[in-house]
């Protein structure tokens, strides 16, 4: 399954005409792909939305990927493993990489899904303030692995026939995702408390209409443990696994819709709940999620703008407040900030106003984003460490016990000490020990819970922000665990029900949401989102009791991103780095990297 974390993905938008009405050409939406390999079931699909899991904030353009494919051990780290994508040599890998697409899988189908039952007229729903601020969030998806199953038999249509009704059966629940997005005009925003229209999607779906969600079914002969190694395998002797050389691009669906690649493990577990549903599972767990249907209006977000009715004007006190907390505010429109890339320009100018307009429109204060920090030519290495429960409680007990005095109130999770060592990691491996320039974690904050009345678990949306922590480089390579990990929690802590909607509301009278930037990435950026207690492995389509494989975060390789999923209920973390090469083979040969044991 492919799952876009944490955001609308408006990619098209970006590129479209900024304020038509018309459909316009290759717009994403939900993609499927169900694979079966010699020894495993993988299906994949391109659905969903956002729920306690994160996008990354990175920029949303089309980067060539760097892959490098080896076999075995890797020369570089020894004791590392890559991800393999054959038994070839070397040498024949390279002679094949142009062809990867027609040799990994064989398209037996493609087919359009609507809602079985869909609404029968037409609606139209504008997405809320936080949607359109991650606009230009760049796709993040999901691709789920599993090991052959009993009632998962690759020659018998039933099982595609079971998949097709349930997908049918969950965008009854989220209809939503067969629909069209365009850009919100400013006739219809006129009766709106919040006028804004310039860089605002919407979505319209209903009376049979939208492109629907696109459902593929291939086939392909590889076997699985030619592609990842196994739950044993990672918990023992590839607890850290060079993972670039899996294909994660020849198992996403190709045709651009409104919302492929977009994510909410929500709809993955709603998916697989009614296809167990078909396969006879009757478990209260698969009941209560088919139950729970989505709550899909945006505008319970956008109430805790605490616009006033009667008149649509900023209050300075939130205002200030809002611009007081750790947020970046860097601006994607200023094409003339040093390093800006050609690349940027065509999406940057989709979310601005005419030029005559924005003359002689007053922006709000932002800063050249540091483009000249971060090398895009770079080839970027994805690693993948496994963690074990006893490594993260070592990790917890030790940032516990080395708070500062100064910090001494925060009460660190596991997270935060696992973010604060691979924080610290990824400095040294950079070379910060010796400058005093600042550096940044920036973290993705959901907000279900951060506001009052606290938005509930269903809530189908992106309520989303970036917030930092920022640190001199030479203070962060030399910190102890419980200071990072202290900062970490300490910053979290700002961001309490009035703050956030201070924030929304400061977000409201932004001219275009997407102009601002809350993160960087590069030498000084670190930016991390987290799928932890998604429960991601335990999307069970086929109702076998039994864990994904393995579930790849999928999301495009540039330096600095790292991503935190959590195995179940082992307590195990897998935290996904990307870096640049040599900084990344500079992270695997720091004694410290197995400090608390691997």
């Amino acid at each position: 399954m492919t799952v876009r974390l944490g955001g609308w993905h408006l990619s098209d938008l970006l590129f479209s005409e900024r304020q038509t009405d018309s459909l316009f050409k290759e717009v994403y939406i939900s993609g499927s792909k169900v694979y079966f390999y010699q020894d495993i079931t993988f299906i994949q699909t391109s659905l969903l939305t956002e729920h306690s899991c994160k996008a990354p904030a990175v920029p949303n353009y089309n980067s060539s990927l760097w892959v490098r494919r080896v076999i075995g051990c890797s020369e570089e780290y020894p004791g590392h493993y890559r991800a393999r994508d054959s038994e070839e040599r070397p040498e024949e890998i390279k002679s094949r990489t142009n062809t990867m697409a027609e040799s990994l899988c064989r398209v037996k189908y493609t087919r359009r899904i609507f809602p079985a039952n869909g609404p029968e007229q037409k609606k139209t729903t504008k997405l809320s303030i936080l949607d359109a601020s991650v606009a230009r969030f760049a796709p993040c998806s999901a691709i789920w692995l599993y090991d052959r199953a009993e009632k998962a038999d690759a020659h018998d249509p039933l099982l595609f026939e079971h998949f097709e009704k349930a997908l049918k059966q969950t965008l009854n629940d989220f209809p939503h995702f067969s629909g069209q997005l365009r850009w919100t005009t400013k006739e219809s925003v006129e009766r709106d408390s919040d006028p804004s229209y310039i860089g605002r999607p919407v979505v319209e779906y209903g009376a049979g209409g939208g492109p629907g969600v696109e459902l593929v079914v291939a086939e392909a002969s590889r076997k699985l443990s030619a592609i990842v190694p196994s739950h044993e395998e990672r918990n023992t002797v590839k607890q850290v696994w060079i993972a670039s050389g899996f294909p994660q691009d020849e198992y996403q669906a190709k045709t651009k819709l409104a919302f492929a690649n977009l994510a909410e493990f929500e709809v993955a577990h709603s998916w697989a709940a009614h296809s167990r549903l078909l396969f006879g599972d009757q478990s209260p767990d698969t009941a209560q999620i088919i139950s729970a249907s989505p709550l899909f209006d945006p505008s319970q977000l956008d109430q805790h703008a605490n616009l006033k009715a009667d008149e649509f004007k900023p209050d300075p006190e939130m205002i200030d407040k809002a611009r007081s907390l750790p947020m970046h505010r860097y601006d994607w429109w200023a094409v003339d900030a040093p390093g800006f890339p050609s690349w940027a320009e065509a999406s940057t100018r989709g979310t601005m106003p005419p030029a005559e307009e924005l003359a002689v429109l007053k922006l709000s204060p932002a800063t050249f984003p540091p483009w000249p920090t971060w090398d895009m030519a770079a080839p970027v290495e994805h690693v993948q460490i496994r963690f074990r429960a006893e490594a993260l409680a070592k990790m917890k007990r030790a940032a516990e016990t080395s708070l500062p005095e100064s910090l001494s109130g925060q009460r660190v999770s596991r997270l935060d000490a696992a973010l604060a060592h691979i924080w610290i990691l990824i400095n040294r491996a950079r070379q910060h020990q010796h400058t005093q320039n600042p550096v940044y974690l920036d973290i993705t904050l959901g907000l279900r819970n951060r506001v009052e009345p606290p938005l509930p678990d269903n809530f189908a949306g992106s309520p989303l922000l970036l917030t930092y922590v920022d640190k001199p480089g030479s203070e962060v390579s030399t910190a102890t665990i419980g200071a990072i990990a202290g900062s970490i929690r300490e910053t979290m802590s700002r961001f309490t029900p009035d703050a956030v909607s201070s924030y929304i509301h400061d977000t409201s009278f932004e001219l275009s949401p997407p102009r601002l930037w809350q993160a960087f990435l590069g030498t000084n950026h670190t930016l991390v989102t987290s799928w932890v207690r998604a429960r991601a492995y335990e999307v069970d389509f086929c109702a076998n009791g039994r864990l994904a494989r393995y579930v790849q975060g999928v999301m495009p390789r540039l330096d600095g991103l790292v991503q935190v999923i959590d195995i179940t209920d082992t307590g195990h973390f897998d935290i996904d780095v990307y870096l640049e090469k040599g900084v990344s083979a500079a992270l695997l040969n720091d004694p410290m990297l197995k400090a608390y044991g691997l």
